[in-house]
């Protein structure tokens, strides 16, 4: 019997333990910011018309959300390393 809450107490702590509990993704949101200013960004400085921002735009939320787990990671990232958005620019124009 004692054997038997063991297995099931070992199962439960650490099916429920996991490492991606308290982890924050990306929400509508913070997509919707990051797309917004993107778009504002590439008509603006780069003179992208509406048809070309929306393409690169588009491209770079894909890379962002596919490459960091949420707005924070990646805005923190990208700070260490500014050289990433010439990367993506380049991929995505």
């Amino acid at each position: 019997m004692k054997k038997i809450i063991f297995i099931i107490f070992y199962f439960l702590f650490f099916s429920c333990n996991t490492g991606n509990k308290n982890s924050i993704k990306w929400t509508d949101e913070e997509k919707d910011d990051v797309f917004k200013n993107c778009i504002t960004f590439a008509m603006e400085v780069d003179k992208m018309d509406a048809e070309q921002a929306n393409r690169y735009c588009y491209c770079t939320l894909d890379i962002l959300i596919k490459n960091f787990e949420n707005k924070q990671i990646a805005e923190e990232h990208l700070l260490k390393d500014p050289s990433l958005r010439v990367t993506w620019y380049e991929n995505c124009k």
